[in-house]
C-alpha cells in the first residue's frame, strides 16, 4: 500500500516526463477499457484527478477520478483499487 501522496508524486514524475501509459479500466471485476498511449496533462491532488489525454487523437482527453482509492506503485506500474472488483491501472508504455 502506498499513499495518496505517494500516488500523485508517481502521476506528476509521469506528467513531467511526458510518459506513455497504458491505462486500464477494470469495473466489477471486467476490463471496461484499455487506452494505449497516452499522457498526462494535468494532475490535481486536492480533486484526486488525473487528466489525460492521446497525442495521435485531435481532441481526446479524459480525467479519472481516484479518490478513496487505495494505492500500489511499482517502478513502471500504480494500480488504484476502490474495491476488489473496481481498479485503473496504469503501466508505462512505448507508445
Amino acid at each position: 500500500m502506498a499513499s495518496s501522496s505517494e500516488a500523485f508524486e508517481k502521476f506528476s514524475t509521469w506528467k513531467n516526463a511526458k510518459t506513455s501509459l497504458k491505462v486500464t479500466v477494470i469495473i466489477k471485476g471486467k476490463t471496461d477499457d484499455v487506452l494505449v498511449g497516452w499522457k498526462i496533462f494535468g494532475v490535481d491532488s486536492d480533486a484526486s484527478q488525473i487528466g489525460f489525454f492521446n497525442p495521435s487523437v485531435m481532441h481526446s482527453s479524459v480525467v479519472f477520478d481516484v479518490e478513496d482509492s487505495t494505492f500500489s506503485i511499482e517502478p513502471s506500474r500504480l494500480v488504484a483499487t476502490r474495491n476488489e472488483s473496481d481498479w485503473i491501472i496504469f503501466e508505462e508504455s512505448e507508445d
